[in-house]
């Protein structure tokens, strides 16, 4: 019986062994085969990932999504090059960028962009563009330097009403989400992901769905799934890197901590920020529901220079479903800080 269980052990542990050394390996490959696209800027011991383009001042420095990256931004930014210098960045944790210090609150993350921003040289003043949980960040960078910043562009942003604090439901989502996310992180280090990501991409779907739905137990329906809008309502940029990305511990630790403090983050921008002096442009999407559309006209009226329009052909992905009006909101805001004139508040 002893032999029995040693053996057990044994091979357990030369499984753990073998998932190990294919992930390290995977890692390893990756990064010689997906390099940065921009600079690798050390910060305190860690890099962040940052690429900037064009020249020229105000600065537009882009804040990506929840789970997202410079990848985000596309063309979008390569468009706003032309007239300004334009910087987007991945968030410590994400993409080509370092794991940062927990909590990753929005806090934390400000802290982190002001110190990017000085270490790359890149100068003030700003205009901010957030997309969805970057409207989180924008808005507590805007209010903790507040006469570094020229103007905001919120692109459906995330909302601090939301989450401050956060009703029972939406805790429970944060429980959920997070204890998915850590699981993920655990056999990410095993290769468990990647070995999934790698079945999916040769076309052995079958076996993978089974997997998927295993390592997501507890998901929200259709979440849990290959299927996932998570992954398929992505820019094609940033869908094409996920199996590079979404299969590293980093992604899914830092992804999580973000989870589990956005009622933090959502407090910091309630009592740090006023908006008065500071020209916003909100953009909700066409599906927008009501209650966060109403909180997005409440906040462009926060300010004496705000503006609010809704993408009408638009899901939460407005970058991509409706480009042109993200970069005439961002050109507005440029010519607004090159020539200052009072913008009307509009909805």
């Amino acid at each position: 019986m002893q032999s029995v269980i040693f053996s057990a052990i044994a091979i357990a542990g030369l499984v753990v062994l073998a998932g190990w050394v294919y992930q390290q390996l995977g890692t390893a490959r990756d990064r010689r085969r997906h390099p940065a696209p921009g600079d690798l800027v050390e910060l305190k011991g860690r890099s962040l990932h940052l690429l900037s383009m064009g020249e020229g001042s105000p600065a537009v420095v882009f804040e990506s999504g929840l789970m997202s990256t410079v990848l985000s931004w596309g063309d979008i930014q390569a468009e706003i090059a032309k007239d300004a210098r334009a910087v987007s960045y991945d968030r410590a944790g994400l993409g080509w960028s370092d794991p940062g210090p927990a909590p990753r609150d929005a806090g934390q993350i400000v802290n982190e962009l002001h110190q990017l921003l000085e270490q790359a040289r890149v100068s003030a003043p700003f205009i901010l563009v957030g997309h969805s949980f970057g409207g989180l960040t924008t808005r507590l960078f805007a209010a903790r330097y507040p006469e570094e910043v020229a103007g905001l562009v919120l692109i459906d942003p995330v909302v601090p009403v939301e989450w401050n604090p956060a009703s029972e439901h939406n805790q429970k989502r944060i429980r959920t989400g997070a204890k998915i996310l850590r699981r993920a992180t655990v056999l990410s280090r095993l290769g468990a992901i990647r070995f999934v990501s790698w079945l999916l991409r040769v076309g052995a779907k079958p076996l993978a769905d089974p997997l998927v739905r295993l390592m997501s137990k507890g998901a929200p329906k259709g979440d849990g799934t290959s299927s996932s809008p998570l992954f398929w309502n992505l820019p094609p940029g940033e869908r094409a890197m996920a199996p590079v990305f979404w299969v590293q511990p980093k992604f899914t630790e830092t992804i999580a901590s973000q989870l589990e403090s956005l009622p933090r983050s959502a407090a910091q921008v309630v009592a740090a920020e006023d908006l008065k002096h500071v020209a916003v442009t909100i953009i909700s999407a066409a599906n927008t529901p009501a209650r966060r559309k109403a909180e997005h006209i409440a906040t462009a009226e926060m300010s004496s220079c705000g503006k609010h329009l809704t993408a009408r052909r638009s899901g939460h992905w407005v970058v991509t479903d409706e480009p042109d009006v993200v970069l005439q909101a961002i050109r507005e805001m440029i010519e607004r800080t090159r020539k200052p004139s009072v913008m009307s508040a509009g909805v």
